[in-house]
């Protein structure tokens, strides 16, 4: 399998990172299900888009749920009961090991034409989606279509960046605090490491880190690799800096919503 993994990826203008922190600060706030809308919509600003849906996906039970869509009902439902098994990024969720990833990670998933011709019967014209692995097989799902194509590498970069974000945020959203008693988030990092990952959520590369701490590239990077583990096995720095700000989130907070 052909796979363009986060190193595809084109690292955003320090601009456009200033206005990513901004949307990663106000995603901790989202803790209902109708502020789901917002988790797409914050996107909008740098890459404009028409539809987007987020929802859920469980590996072993094979269902995607959505749970909330601006696209046509008709649509949506078509697309839960037969299409999404059609889409590479809940391909690539079942066949790796994967945290993140997208549909235009492996070119070689040819989407049907009966599944394109159905978009487009609908007006659907670009789209983009995006899966997060959680824990026990549960992951979640986002779906942004109709921008302009020649914005796709670009807004592949920037939901590389938001998903892991996202995908906390989804949980807090459908995970009721009445039935899940919320247990303190424990992360125990060094003061180095905390200082790693304060210039990491700024947007700087390994390389600026070592600059600006006067240690060399390796140590640097040994150090991410401790952290990755510190926070649960993560896989890069994007999903390390969603778990890093995250707040706590309940004992059972990766469980499928009903």
């Amino acid at each position: 399998m052909i796979f363009r993994g986060p190193e595809s990826l084109q690292y955003p203008s320090k601009k456009e990172f200033q206005h990513l922190a901004e949307i990663m600060y106000r995603i901790r706030t989202v803790e209902r299900r109708d502020q789901l809308p917002s988790l797409a919509s914050s996107v909008s600003p740098l890459v404009p888009y028409q539809f987007a849906a987020c929802g859920s996906y469980h590996i072993q039970k094979h269902v995607l749920r959505v749970a909330h869509t601006s696209f046509n009902t008709e649509l949506n439902d078509l697309y839960v009961s037969q299409g999404f098994v059609t889409d590479p990024s809940i391909q690539l969720l079942e066949r790796t090991h994967i945290g993140t990833v997208s549909s235009e990670d492996s070119p070689d998933i040819v989407i049907p034409r009966e599944v394109t011709n159905l978009k487009l019967d609908f007006g659907v014209k670009t789209c983009l989606s995006v899966g997060v692995r959680g824990v026990l097989g549960f992951c979640t799902y986002y779906a942004l279509s109709n921008f302009d194509q020649r914005q796709i590498w670009k807004l592949r970069s920037l939901m590389q960046i938001l998903a892991p974000h996202f995908h906390l945020a989804y949980m807090r959203a459908t995970t009721s605090s009445a039935e899940h008693h919320v247990v303190p988030r424990r992360i125990d990092l060094t003061s180095r490491e905390e200082e790693i990952m304060h210039w990491v959520a700024e947007g700087k590369t390994n390389w600026e880190i070592s600059v600006i701490l006067h240690v060399s590239l390796n140590t640097v990077k040994f150090h991410l690799k401790n952290i990755y583990q510190k926070l649960g096995g993560v896989e890069n720095r994007w999903s390390a800096v969603a778990q890093w700000q995250s707040p706590p989130l309940s004992s059972s907070s990766d469980k499928l919503e009903s």
